[in-house]
């Protein structure tokens, strides 16, 4: 059972020989570019480049950056299925063209060639078929493809509507696709879009961590096709679909597919969410006039929940296995892509899908989820350096150093989970580790719920021969996974003091993992040089502090004119997230400080005055933004040469390292400290700071009549206007 909206049984239509031949032609001319332009990309401004397995034969996770939008195409007309990925993030922004190379359509789970990319990408790209050729859509626009080559020009997208945003607020899914919604024959404008007006951002938790702002809300709209397919007139007005007698709404990022689920001839409805679920909406009505029960959250074959194993999931319905019903097809937010086989059965009516299969690639270059945050040791103690990483999915990887390659570099193995024991658990068997926010651990709310933003260093703290891992997450709690062994065991981070952690947390109690902020590094390192490790991170208010063996929190970081280093000054949502590495950069035996920036930012460690460490803020280490929302830098010896490397963990999930060599270079003036300027005396007694919401104001008179101290920082409530009584003044 189970038809495409577009009407019949999908029929996979293989392009022409002819285009296929030119297609590939011009694929291979521009495999013979990419060839010949190695050595030129290689002297590129930047040195800093992605760290490549060297490992030929590994087959790994299929995966773009952060985000991924699959739509599944015969792209290379050779009777199988690719997939084109869009990808919006930086620095690996495009759609990219992963080729199956079986050419056999009866492999479900092929192993597709590394990624190619094949043009430019943004957010809500969505794939259609009409009259069973692939279109290519993203908000009010239409990318034009080449009837010859079958190739799509995604820098000349063509408008299809006036507008490109049909809700009535700003919207943060905004997903279009074509579908015969009415059944008359003519394809019309389906759209999804995401709602997070009543939702709001973050800090609305009360003290018992009920969420007191509303939902995300996802909704869909149909703009009616009242042309042909060959001359399309799309309505002016968008309707919103109603289900269950009210607007049709998940939770937020609706990804709405349409298709005949049940094989009872009309066109049902399956969404994806904000998080991890899918829901279906069974067309109770008729073909010509749809009417939707309302939404049942779907079970897969074992009868357990059907969830991806991150969120933010981009379903596209697409019968992959050619066996007459609708698959999906379903991208994650970590950039990976997953198979989700449809079973043909119905439960209830509802129809019934295996659990995720994710698709794999010819391993290319290391990638870890997205937000990578690796770190350099030798985990194995085998003499070699291997990497431990975190991620947005809140797992911890370890990428096993294999030894020299055929090209001298290092061989690496595909990452491998950490598994834990939990302590005081029922369980002796160690389990694979993942932290997850759940309903009340992120600062921004329950949509956050299946990320952990896990972020770690690793050392010997307990003393007992063996490294142990100190990681930081979502949860804003310092934690130890201590080696027992070779056995980890989750345990709580063994600090002689018990803190409270950020006043905007709606946890107050007092702990040992409060000690700094979410989501930013906490460093294992003898920084005091007496032979035990002690802990580098932001304290609650985002300064950079020592503490000694876990302990006491002390100021001792300060710039060149000697104010105490803040890394972070934000609140809530805007709070922690610096990644930090320790090391002496410039092997003139004093401790540096790494921290995140576009790649990483080096704060030289200049000697200490009157008890304090002067860092001075010296720049970037490499010329390339690999940056979105933070970098993760680690350093270590990578090639052997005796020297500190540096591997920077990127917006994409991927790992880029450069040689200290080819690092920028700072003259020695750039690299001493300025003379210190004396600090203005306090302006009146009790005096602290001074902050400006603007230095401008964007009204002719400006007053503040009340200002408080709130657990988000000072707030001011401000008149403006011409006048006090005059009509145009306003708070």
């Amino acid at each position: 059972m189970g038809r495409v909206a577009c009407g019949g049984k999908f029929c996979h239509s293989p392009l022409r020989v002819q285009s296929f031949r030119l297609f590939r032609i011009l694929f291979a001319t521009i495999a013979l570019i990419r060839l010949l332009t190695a050595d030129a990309v290689a002297e590129e401004p930047w040195k800093l480049q992605p760290l490549a397995y060297h490992h030929p034969g590994l087959v790994v996770d299929l995966g773009v950056g952060l985000w991924a939008w699959p739509m599944p195409i015969d792209y290379d007309g050779d009777g199988d299925m690719d997939l084109l990925v869009a990808c919006p993030d930086k620095p690996s922004n495009g759609v990219y063209f992963f080729e199956n190379p079986t050419q056999d359509p009866s492999v479900k789970m092929p192993v597709f060639k590394a990624a190619v990319r094949v043009g430019k990408a943004g957010h809500n790209y969505q794939i259609s078929y009409v009259r069973g050729q692939p279109r290519i859509l993203k908000p009010g626009y239409e990318f034009p493809r080449d009837p010859k080559t079958g190739t799509f020009d995604f820098d000349h997208p063509r408008r299809i509507y006036p507008r490109t945003n049909v809700h009535e607020h700003g919207v943060r899914a905004n997903m279009w696709r074509y579908v015969d919604y009415d059944g008359d024959g003519n394809h019309d404008l389906i759209i999804g879009v995401g709602d997070w007006t009543d939702y709001g951002w973050d800090h609305a938790y009360d003290n018992h961590g009920r969420w007191r702002n509303g939902p995300l809300h996802g909704h869909v709209y149909w703009i009616r096709n009242e042309g042909t397919d060959d001359e399309p007139k799309f309505a002016s007005r968008a309707e919103k679909i109603q289900a269950a007698g009210g607007d049709l709404d998940v939770f937020g990022w609706p990804s709405p597919n349409f298709g005949d689920f049940d094989g009872d001839g009309d066109l049902d409805l399956l969404c994806g969410e904000f998080l991890d679920s899918f829901y279906y909406f069974e067309n109770v009505g008729t073909r010509r006039h749809p009417r939707y029960a309302g939404p049942r959250r779907l079970r897969d074959a074992h009868g357990r929940w059907l969830t991806m194993d991150l969120q933010m999931i981009t379903p596209t319905a697409f019968d992959w296995d050619r066996d007459g019903d609708l698959d999906l097809i379903v991208g994650d937010e970590d950039g990976r892509v997953a198979f989700v086989e449809n079973t043909g059965r119905l439960d209830d009516g509802a129809p019934v899908f295996r659990p995720p299969a994710y698709f794999r690639q010819e391993a290319d270059t290391l990638k870890f989820g997205a937000l990578a945050t690796p770190w350099l040791c030798d985990w194995d103690g085998d003499g070699d350096t291997d990497i431990l990483c975190g991620n947005t999915a809140g797992y911890i990887g370890w990428f096993e150093n294999l030894g020299p390659s055929s090209q001298g570099a290092p061989k690496w193995a595909a990452p491998v989970y950490l598994k834990a024991k939990r302590e005081a658990s029922d369980t002796t068997e160690p389990t694979i580790f993942r932290i997850m926010a759940g309903p009340s651990g992120s600062i921004q709310g329950p949509c956050e719920a299946k990320w952990g933003y896990t972020t770690l260093s690793v050392g010997d703290w307990d003393g007992d021969g063996d490294l142990d891992v100190i990681y930081n997450s979502i949860l804003a709690q310092v934690r130890m996974l201590r080696n027992d062994g070779g056995v980890l065991t989750d345990v709580p981070f063994p600090s002689s003091v018990r803190e409270t952690p950020p006043r905007w947390y709606w946890q107050q109690g007092h702990s040992p993992a409060n000690l700094t902020q979410w989501r930013t590094t906490p460093v294992a390192v003898d920084f005091d040089e007496d032979g035990r490790l002690d802990l580098v991170a932001l304290d609650q208010e985002g300064y950079l502090v020592l503490r000694p063996r876990g302990g006491e929190a002390q100021r001792i970081f300060v710039d060149e004119d000697h104010r105490p280093l803040r890394l972070n000054s934000r609140s809530c949502g805007s709070s922690g997230r610096v990644k930090l590495a320790v090391a002496d950069w410039d092997g003139d035996g004093r401790l540096d400080l790494i921290v995140n920036s576009e790649n990483a930012t080096w704060y030289r460690n200049c000697g200490s005055q009157d008890g304090k460490v002067v860092l001075k803020r010296i720049g970037n280490l490499a010329r390339r933004n690999v940056a979105g929302h933070t970098s993760s830098p680690a350093i270590g010896d990578l090639d052997g040469d005796g020297r500190l490397d540096l591997v920077v963990g990127a917006e994409n999930g991927r790992l880029y390292w450069i040689r200290h060599d080819d690092c920028v270079r700072y003259s020695p003036e750039q690299l001493r400290p300025a003379k210190s300027r004396p600090s203005a005396p306090p302006k009146f007694s009790g005096w602290v700071r001074e902050e400006f919401l603007f230095a401008r104001a964007p009204f002719r008179e400006c007053t503040a009549p009340t200002i408080c101290q709130t657990t988000r920082g000072l707030v001011a409530a401000w008149m403006g206007g011409s006048r006090q009584g005059k009509p145009d003044v306003a708070i």
